[in-house]
């Protein structure tokens, strides 16, 4: 048996040391490469828990793209997708504990369950694209501070030093990309918006850049592929007419102008200026008879 005072020291010495561990994860969670990402899995995320980027870092082309947690597709469903279900129990339990036909009783089981899910979908993507007369960058990092849950590109391009730093608030559910350069009126870039699902590009009043989309009504899961039958639907006349969604582009410049149409969504030549991405109330809607 271990004397009391050894377990009390050891238990000191066990919290001395686990104290010193998380003070030195905490000071070192950063992420940092030296090239962009070549592919989804190389780059960074950001999110907010209900908005989230992934970001490549790209010195030409910045590509974001993004994701909202309520953005899927089909519909509203009935409470109970399968009332025969609890009258197959006792059948599965008869084949499975008496008879034991696991092969009967898994073929019962599949009786009892609801329909396959929806699809999670992406909301969009933000491209950002900048000219430079040299190609090559120079002192290029690509970085994620987990802690701050804040990222930035930086690189040094024709004797000027770029640096686009981002982050999504949560309070207000906008992703903000700032833009600096070391040289006043350095560059110009264009800023666009996409995305994989049906959707129209508008601009606004407000020089905003509105990306308006519309869901499937109905798509399989990627695990479920039957033959002969459509995965997509967009047009449903059961009720459901897929799931609407929007999310908007803003440019906030320190200086010069900015222009914002369905061509050429934002183009600015400046020092400093901030992009914002927002998106608006997502909805699931059925048709009106």
């Amino acid at each position: 048996m271990s004397h009391p005072q050894s377990i009390k020291r050891t238990t000191q010495l066990l919290g001395w040391l686990c104290f010193c561990f998380s003070a030195v994860a905490q000071h070192g969670m950063k992420l940092w490469y030296k090239k962009p990402a070549a592919q989804w899995v190389e780059a960074l995320p950001l999110g907010n828990g209900r908005t989230g980027a992934m970001f490549f870092g790209g010195v030409q082309e910045e590509l974001l793209q993004l994701n909202e947690s309520t953005l899927w597709s089909g519909g509203p469903v009935e409470t109970n997708v399968n009332p025969d279900a609890p009258a197959v129990l006792k059948q599965v339990r008869q084949a499975l504990l008496v008879e034991k036909d696991f092969t009967k009783a898994n073929a019962l089981a599949k009786k009892m369950q609801g329909r396959f899910t929806e699809s999670y979908l992406p909301l969009g993507d933000v491209m950002i694209k900048q000219s430079f007369k040299n190609n090559s960058p120079v002192a290029y990092i690509r970085e994620l501070d987990i802690s701050e849950a804040t990222a930035a590109t930086r690189f040094t391009m024709d004797g000027v030093t770029y640096r686009r730093d981002l982050f999504i608030s949560a309070p207000d559910d906008v992703l903000v990309v700032r833009f600096t350069a070391s040289k006043s009126r350095s560059f110009t870039f264009d800023v666009s918006a996409k995305s994989l699902l049906h959707y129209r590009l508008s601009a606004n009043a407000n020089n905003e850049l509105l990306v308006s989309g519309k869901a499937p009504a109905h798509m399989d899961p990627s695990y479920y592929k039957p033959k002969e039958r459509e995965s997509v639907i967009y047009q449903d006349t059961a009720g459901c007419d897929g799931m609407r969604f929007q999310y908007r582009l803003k440019a906030v410049a320190k200086e010069g102008s900015v222009v914002t149409d369905t061509a050429h969504p934002c183009k600015k030549r400046h020092q400093s200026r901030a992009v914002y991405c927002s998106r608006n109330q997502l909805q699931r809607l059925r048709q009106v008879p």
